[in-house]
């Protein structure tokens, strides 16, 4: 280290430099364990949709074999046909400890039986059924993959804040404190070597005021 550059004006900034990486460190921390609880409930809440999209899966799977079997694989086709159509999704963001994080915002998916398309009168009640279960399935699709969006959104920050607070407190805060320590150091040093030249001096004029005399 350059001896020039050991100043106290350099060894105070040192110090507020420590002082501020480490009020960013514990900034980062909190932020990271806000985040880490919003995953939480996140993959709670996404584990749960999850699991109702497969039961509903399987149920209109099952509502689907029986109509086919009830009234023909044709009628239920051309019902399906009729009654396709599209959804409608808004998508926007929220902030979670000043992380913006998308929000997927959708119409009811499901419609009454005159909005489908087909002709009423043809159809059973069972191909309504059918039309109820996968309207049904097409609204838990919908939320898995706003759910999955989200999770990796937050998935993704907290990785980068957690590789910020390792930064800090693995590389930038450790140089820092080095260096104030050797700065510290050279000071000391310093003020040791000009406290023996002064104790030297006022030793020699001790000395020349005893021969004067």
């Amino acid at each position: 280290m350059d001896q020039a550059a050991a100043t106290r004006t350099h060894l105070l900034s040192l110090r507020a430099r420590i002082a501020l990486a480490r009020q960013a460190r514990d900034l980062l921390d909190d932020k990271r364990k806000q985040l880490m609880e919003e995953l939480r409930t996140a993959s709670r809440v996404a584990l749960e949709a999850s699991d109702a999209l497969e039961h509903a899966t399987t149920g209109a799977v099952g509502t689907l074999r029986f109509a086919e079997a009830l009234e023909g694989p044709e009628a239920v086709a051309s019902a399906a046909v009729a009654a396709s159509g599209e959804i409608f999704l808004e998508a926007g963001v929220e902030s979670i400890a000043g992380v913006r994080v998308p929000r997927i915002e959708r119409a009811a998916v499901g419609r009454p039986r005159a909005g489908r398309g087909y002709s009423v009168a043809p159809t059973g009640a069972v191909i309504d059924a059918v039309a109820d279960a996968f309207e049904g399935t097409l609204e838990l699709i919908v939320q898995v993959a706003a759910d999955e969006i989200r999770l990796r959104r937050l998935a993704t920050e907290i990785g980068a804040t957690m590789r910020r607070v390792n930064a800090l407190d693995h590389v930038l805060i450790p140089a820092l404190e080095d260096e104030y320590r050797r700065v510290r150091a050279v000071l000391d040093e310093r003020e040791r070597e000009d406290q023996f030249r002064l104790r030297r001096v006022k030793a020699a004029l001790a000395s020349g005021e005893e021969t004067a005399a």
